[in-house]
């Protein structure tokens, strides 16, 4: 069974990543989940909350970045960073709608994963 948690961790994280890569993302419109015996192959994703959703949530939270435990928790914290670099990249500036893979700040996640690995490893 799906089980689903806030990931503060990870929230603290993204914080960091979007402040030292200057992404300038309003995270406070962005939850951060953690769960447990997903079906999914992915690490992560990053999902946008319909306007249903966002009508019985509350229209502060437009966006859900959830990480798969058994595949994000063991990773070592340069791949993390990678990792939650890549989910943020999905969410533009703007706050409307998603990045596809086609972004050209898809190109230099590995470049910018690794700088900031430096300052936050």
């Amino acid at each position: 069974m799906l089980k689903l948690e806030k990931a503060e961790d990870v929230k603290e994280l993204a914080l960091r990543i979007n402040k030292e890569a200057n992404m300038g993302i309003d995270l406070n419109k962005v939850v951060f989940l953690r769960s447990r015996n997903s079906k999914t192959t992915a690490i992560a994703r990053t999902l946008t909350l319909p306007p249903q959703w966002r009508y019985v949530l509350g229209e502060d939270i437009l966006y859900i970045v959830e990480v798969v435990s058994e595949k994000f928790d063991n990773l070592e914290c340069n791949d993390k960073i990678f990792v939650i670099t890549h989910e943020l990249m999905h969410i533009p500036r703007t706050m409307k709608g998603l990045r596809n893979h086609n972004y050209k700040g898809f190109k230099q996640i590995r470049r910018i994963s690794k700088e900031l690995a430096k300052e936050l490893c």
